[in-house]
């Protein structure tokens, strides 16, 4: 037998192996996302905001908790823009740090404070969708006599 026979058909499966590996499809979408590296924020660009955090109505610095419960809100503020990787977080013991990576966006309104508006109901409903419909009042009946 030859040995070099023999490491060129291992060296042409290894060739045929790594191309099947190379071209197939897979999760990704194709062989052209694997050719591209996926880049970070400092390198696609992005947006990032810093959210200070002020002092409470009696004068103290925000606790820990509040602080954390701040993100959360802000996160699913965030959240609900449909990005991918956004990524909120706090710093130190007064800051929360939001980063959206791609394309710019207008986030500046998620730091602001909700408003919660009132207004009348003008047609009360049972849960069926259907308007309730409220019962007619009963009719007095005559009472007493009718004689003159």
């Amino acid at each position: 037998m030859r040995p070099g026979r023999q490491l060129a058909v291992l060296g042409f499966i290894f060739v045929v192996l790594y191309l099947l590996v190379f071209f197939s499809g897979g999760a990704s979408g194709g062989w052209k996302d694997r050719l591209e590296p996926r880049l970070g924020l400092d390198l696609v660009g992005g947006t990032r905001l810093t959210l200070e955090a002020t002092n409470t109505v009696d004068g103290r610095a925000p606790t820990a908790e509040n602080l954390e419960e701040a993100r959360q809100i802000i996160e699913s503020r965030v959240n609900a823009f449909g990005v991918a990787e956004a990524e909120v977080v706090t710093e130190g013991n007064r800051n929360i740090v939001i980063s959206l990576p791609g394309e710019n966006r207008d986030i500046t309104e998620v730091g602001s404070a909700a408003e919660l508006r009132f207004r009348k109901v003008l047609k009360a409903t049972d849960g069926s969708g259907a308007a309730a419909v409220p019962a007619p009042a009963a009719t007095p009946s005559p009472s007493g006599s009718a004689s003159p």
